[in-house]
């Protein structure tokens, strides 16, 4: 029977780090058994629906199947205590295909804005929709998703700029709905204000949410007008409907570390969660959190499942205002400025960090496990190898007595036309 992790199932027990198992995951048994079939009848079934298939999405399927995998090469976690060693596979790093990945990825980001991006300043969740009409645009053209991120800023910046003042947003790229339907739409984190040329605060005293989504209609429905994307014809429909379809949310303030931390892993969450999804005879099932239950033929998922697979140097995060790359390097030339005139002498950099302490970081934090721990001692493990040779990899797995990687079981098929006749039938 096939494993269906979540965090929490894990966290609560385990003690200490274990190789999580993929291959036992039913995601992992679809792209194993599906993955060339997929890419067979692609044209045929699914290319006027989703568009030709990149090349990016057969590159992130392979590389998933070989993501936590030790054949595929593992680091090697040595402690100088008791001399327990262990074995940790290579990640895929692939977005939108790999929930550990993603999760991961969700984690140092989240970490990332909160230590070098976000001010000491309370911030809203905010989120940005389109009507159902224009989502298919940004399936066959990812990037029109530069129109979202363009309308939202000047949306945000139109309405709540005050003089020489400037707002500070960080805005993520999302594809997927609840049920894995394709929905483009983003989400971010507002400063609840506005920041002076000299750095002050300036708390919003009124934010005029209905001026925000109109702005915010107007500059995407004028962006899909110049690029000839939808006739007047198409707009006038659009905007005859009592509700266009175009939303902006904002939640409560909050500043808190733990909100902020939670908020933007949130934003930049992966489309999947595997303790979502199973399977039912020769169906796919996926439940929403609102206990809704989705059904797929195992190929129809695996090909939705494709469409929130970014390009390989698609940008699905960006910074504006205050937050902007730009403005903190400019706040950063500034301070190195006056240090120079001060004549302070400049601090030593910090170390660089070890290769595996990302990697540490976002498994403690997710799962409330130190995965350096030693399991046996309980002394910090280090890192001493690096093993790409598939022969000295599995030596040293069966020293260690870990088990051999098995192919998942098959997919039940459908019944087909020769099941329903046989010998038997004409026999008579």
């Amino acid at each position: 029977m096939l494993r269906r992790y979540t965090w929490k199932s894990v966290r609560d027990h385990c003690q200490h780090y274990r190789r999580r198992r993929p291959e036992s995951t039913e995601l992992y048994r679809l792209v194993y058994h599906l993955r060339d079939e997929l890419e067979h009848v692609w044209e045929e079934r699914f290319q006027q629906q989703y568009g030709v298939l990149r090349d990016e999405v057969l590159r992130a399927l392979d590389e998933y199947l070989n993501c936590g995998l030790l054949e595929h090469g593992a680091a090697r976690v040595y402690c100088d205590s008791c001399k327990q060693s262990l074995l940790v596979a290579f990640s895929c790093k692939k977005r939108g295909i790999c929930p550990s990945c993603s999760t991961k990825r969700a984690v140092n980001f989240a970490e990332h804005i909160y230590d070098t991006v976000l001010e000491d300043v309370p911030h809203r969740h905010v989120v940005f929709t389109i009507p159902k009409r224009l989502r298919p645009y940004f399936r066959y053209d990812r990037r029109l998703a530069s129109i979202l991120f363009r309308a939202a800023w000047k949306s945000i910046s139109d309405c709540l700029e005050v003089g020489d003042t400037t707002p500070a947003l960080v805005l993520t790229l999302q594809t997927a709905g609840e049920a894995l339907n394709f929905n483009p739409h983003l989400h971010g984190m507002l400063a609840d204000g506005v920041f002076a040329l000299d750095g002050s605060f300036q708390p919003f005293a009124d934010i005029d949410l209905a001026t925000i989504q109109q702005s915010f209609e107007n500059h995407v429905l004028a962006a899909f007008a110049k690029q000839e994307l939808i006739t007047d014809e198409v707009m006038a429909q659009v905007l005859s409907q009592e509700h266009t379809g175009f939303s902006v949310w904002l939640g409560e303030p909050f500043q808190d570390a733990e909100s902020e931390l939670f908020v933007a892993r949130y934003v930049e969450r992966g489309p999947l969660a595997l303790d979502k999804l199973s399977t039912k005879g020769n169906l796919v099932v996926y439940t929403t959190k609102d206990g809704a239950v989705h059904t797929f033929e195992p190929l129809e998922f695996l090909a939705l499942l494709t469409s929130h697979i970014p390009n390989t140097y698609e940008s699905i995060t960006r910074y504006y205002g205050w937050y902007s790359c730009r403005s903190r390097g400019e706040r950063m030339r500034h301070v190195r400025r006056v240090r120079e005139q001060d004549k302070t002498p400049e601090p030593l950099p910090e170390p660089e960090q070890k290769p595996n302490s990302s990697w540490a970081r976002a498994i403690k934090r997710i799962y409330e496990v130190n995965p350096l721990e030693c399991p046996r001692c309980k002394a910090e493990m280090r890192i001493v190898a690096f093993l790409h040779n598939p022969r000295e990899i599995k030596n040293i797995a069966d020293s260690l007595g870990i088990p051999e990687y098995r192919a998942p079981p098959p997919l039940p098929r459908p019944p087909s036309i020769d099941d329903f006749f046989t010998d038997d039938t004409y026999s008579a």
